[in-house]
């Protein structure tokens, strides 16, 4: 195999490890990931890491639908709003060079680091449905839908999954069970993932052969990473994955950084 497929493959293996271990970790990593190791344009990259981080998220839905921990009422009302939002910073991502939107990224991704680096630990281990997992009212909806649209807006511009918004919103703002809102979660990102595609593949041109590499590696990940959780302590998990995506936003920072001052 050209050992520009490998590293495709590898990337999106990595890209499906950290979706299946945080329930939308993986689309942090996923630009970087293409345009500083596979070689592709950012433009080309955000396309491509939608359709890798969607179709991926759907494969993790599937799973945990089987489970019952998708709740279906949720994600289509958040996804509603996210599609719409994602469609709009995907053209806003066409007014900004890509050189700004690597910079802004390395910010977003130093913060969400730290932020979930610091993160009291979490100890609630029941999966008894409480707030609008158990009734989902007219207020729920409201919540959904306003908070889905803020994430779909980040999801097209930077061309992520959101999932790293997803997860704790549910759980903050909808009192959803963690196992829960990372299984809602998959279902949503999978959503809102179609309206970001939609609105950057008119100026980006494909490679379909190395897509389908990335996907798969992802696929293979997130099976992967769903088996680990498993054995190992979210708590420490979490701050792993923490110190990793703000390891590639503080490089961001400094590389584009640098560009834009000299």
């Amino acid at each position: 195999m050209d050992f520009h497929y490998l590293l495709a493959l590898l990337s999106g293996g990595l890209v499906g490890l950290l979706l299946g271990t945080t329930g939308g970790g993986g689309s942090l990593v996923a630009i970087p990931l293409l345009v500083y190791v596979v070689g592709i344009p950012v433009q080309t990259a955000s396309a491509m890491s939608l359709i890798v981080v969607g179709y991926s998220a759907l494969f993790g839905a599937w799973q945990e639908y089987r489970h019952k921990r998708v709740h279906i009422p949720t994600a289509l009302v958040f996804s509603l709003t996210g599609v719409i939002g994602a469609w709009i910073g995907a053209q806003g991502h066409q007014l900004v060079s890509e050189t700004i939107v690597l910079f802004l990224f390395g910010n977003l991704l130093l913060f969400m680091g730290l932020w979930t680096f610091w993160q009291p630990h979490n100890k609630q281990s029941s999966d008894a449905l409480t707030g609008c997992a158990k009734q989902f009212s007219w207020p729920c909806a409201f919540k959904a839908s306003a908070i889905g649209w803020g994430v779909g807006l980040l999801t097209g511009f930077f061309g992520i999954g959101g999932g790293f918004l997803i997860v704790p919103a549910l759980m903050i703002l909808l009192e959803f069970p963690i196992r829960l809102a990372m299984g809602t979660s998959f279902l949503i990102i999978a959503l809102i993932a179609i309206g970001g595609v939609v609105g950057h593949l008119n100026l980006a041109s494909l490679d379909f052969f190395l897509t389908g590499l990335v996907l798969l590696g992802s696929v293979l990940g997130l099976v992967f990473g769903s088996r680990i959780t498993r054995s190992i302590s979210s708590h420490h998990l979490r701050r792993c994955v923490a110190i990793l995506i703000g390891a590639i936003g503080l490089g961001l920072i400094i590389d584009n950084g640098w560009h834009l001052i000299f």
